[in-house]
Formats: structure tokens, C-alpha cells, sequence
């Protein structure tokens, strides 16, 4: 459910407690309804359009992380500052309250989000912290963006479709040299190949001393973000391994890793049907990766809003 307002903030909160007021009177004979909220999470969507899938999308990761959502989306030429309130709900299976968060629909005006960002400082739940999600590779070049960083406590973004990784990795580092707390959902998608990795030097199918070389291919005309991860990663845990990256005839993204011993190799490959396939060693198996859609990348991202360690070593590297 949602209704227009005007954009003054006080309008805005105002109009939430009567939008929460009128929802407990509807569904008092239904078992009521519990107000729930862990965070503000701001979400810069790349268009309108976009906005309507950025909608949905933190519909689901509500059920898990509750907050209070405010969509942002760049108005056409000549655009007012807009705004509307919603609200989504949920019953939890086998209970008849309604558990529900709410939100924000933000239009930016002519003056784009340096005044939407004076707007959003008494949108901001008290005490709790906020998120920013900019999405589009567009937000990983400095820009319009920049006036909203400094209200999050930490920023997502995802380098997938960056054309120019080295850039985007050096704008993630400056950020996170003027102590702005960073993530990148391309990161998060490595989360299921780390595993795989570890596990063999767990299972001692290779003991880290004994690596000499490590090879990380990538598929697409230019290398990615997630290749220059991987293999920062790979040089942080084995710092005597020699780590290349290379080119190979593959989709974009994440092909193959291969180690090398003084005797023998393993080599980990994207295969079909979202597994890896694993051989040498004395292995040969395939194993599943996690999901890699947005709302299972941002479940995962939500769930650590403290320092990420594994991370910035791999992104300083």
C-alpha cells in the first residue's frame, strides 16, 4: 500500500504514523500489526523503471532485515522533488499478525541528491544504522552520488558491469581510504568459490606451503573486478604462490582458478547449471554454488554491516 505526500520530512514522518495508525485499525480483527525495523536502507535506483524492480526486490530482504527503505530514482528534465509512502507486509507461516516495514519513494529533483541528501538526514531511523545501496555501474565513478556517502554507514555497490575494473577498484579504495565502509556485490558472488577453496586446504587435498603458482582466468573482453579479487584473495592466503590472471574463451565473469605444485595441480571451473567442477589432486567433483540473485547477494551483504576484514585485504591488495 502507498499514498502521495509532499516532500518535507516532517510531512513524510508524519504521514508514516498515520499510514501505521490506519493499518493497526484494518487489521485489528486480523491479529495486528507488528511494526518492525533494523536499519534505514537507502537504495539509489538507475531509472524509474528500475525503481519498480528495486521495489520488489527489498520486499523480499525485508523479510529478513526489516527497515525502513528509501528509493531514490533521478527525475526526467524539469522534475519536482517527489515523494510517496508504502508500506510491505508478511505473515510469518502458522501466525495471523501481520508483520510489516515501511518506505519511501523519493523522485530527485532539478537539483539532484546534493538536496535530496538534506532531505534524508531526518529520514533516518534514530539510532540504527544506515545502508546505502547505489546500483548501476554508473555509481562507481565520482559523480552525483558522492553527497549521500557520508550518511551511510556503509555503501554497496556492484562492479559487474564495469568496463574498466582497475577504475572502479581504485574509486572503492579511495573511498574506503576517507573511511567510508565499502562492499561490492561482484565480491559477494566469490563467496561460493572461496568456500570450494578452503575446503581442499581443510580436506589437505593441498597443503599452502606447498602451492607455487596460481592461475585465475576470466571470461569477457577485459578483465573483471571478480578476477582481480579472486586473485588478491589467493595472494593474501598463499603469499609465496606466484598469482596470474588470463584471459580465456568464456562468458564474462569468472572462469577457472588453477593451482600449481611442484608435482601436480588443481584446477576449480565454472561448469554448467551454476556448479564448479573440481579436479587434480586425487579429487574430481562438482559442487553447487550459492545463489547469485541480487536478493540473496544483498541477504548476505545485510548481514555483516560491521567491518568486513576477508574483504578490504582482498580490495587493498
Amino acid at each position: 500500500m502507498g499514498t502521495a505526500t509532499t516532500i518535507q520530512p516532517e510531512r513524510i514522518l508524519k504521514d508514516l504514523q498515520q499510514l501505521w495508525a490506519q493499518m493497526a485499525v484494518d487489521q485489528a480483527d486480523a491479529g495486528g500489526v507488528l511494526r518492525a525495523c533494523a536499519m534505514t536502507l537507502v537504495v539509489v535506483a538507475e531509472n524509474a523503471a528500475d525503481a519498480e524492480r528495486v521495489r520488489q526486490t527489498v520486499g523480499v530482504l525485508m523479510h529478513n532485515h526489516p527497515s525502513r527503505a528509501v528509493i531514490l530514482h533521478p527525475g526526467g528534465s524539469g522534475a519536482e522533488l517527489d515523494a510517496r509512502i508504502f508500506a510491505e507486509c508478511w505473515k510469518p507461516f502458522g501466525k495471523t499478525q501481520q508483520i510489516c516495514s515501511e518506505g519511501i519513494e523519493i523522485t530527485a529533483g532539478q537539483s539532484g541528491f546534493s538536496e535530496v541528501a538534506k532531505f534524508l538526514v531526518p529520514l533516518r531511523v534514530p539510532d540504527l544504522p544506515v545502508v546505502l545501496w547505489c546500483r548501476g555501474a554508473a555509481a562507481l565513478e565520482p559523480g552525483p552520488l558522492e553527497p549521500l556517502f557520508p550518511l551511510a554507514d556503509k555503501i554497496i555497490f556492484d562492479s559487474s558491469q564495469v568496463t574498466d575494473a582497475d577504475s572502479a577498484l581504485q574509486f572503492l579504495r579511495r573511498l574506503r581510504g576517507h573511511g567510508r565502509r565499502v562492499a561490492d556485490l561482484h565480491w559477494t558472488r566469490l563467496t561460493g568459490w572461496r568456500e570450494v577453496l578452503a575446503h581442499l586446504f581443510d580436506d589437505q587435498a593441498l597443503q599452502p606451503a606447498e602451492v607455487k603458482g596460481a592461475q585465475v582466468k576470466f571470461g569477457g573482453s577485459s578483465v573483471t573486478t571478480c578476477a582481480r579479487y579472486f586473485a588478491a584473495w589467493i595472494r593474501t592466503a598463499l603469499p609465496a604462490a606466484r598469482v596470474t590472471i588470463e584471459s580465456a574463451e568464456a562468458p564474462r565473469g569468472l572462469h577457472s582458478v588453477k593451482l600449481s605444485t611442484s608435482s601436480d595441480s588443481l584446477t576449480i571451473t565454472l561448469g554448467s547449471d551454476h556448479c564448479v567442477e573440481v579436479l587434480g589432486c586425487g579429487r574430481h567433483y562438482r559442487s553447487m554454488l550459492p545463489s547469485s540473485s541480487e536478493e540473496a547477494l544483498m541477504q548476505e551483504e545485510l548481514g555483516i554491516l560491521g567491518p568486513d576484514p576477508v574483504y578490504e585485504r582482498a580490495l587493498s591488495a
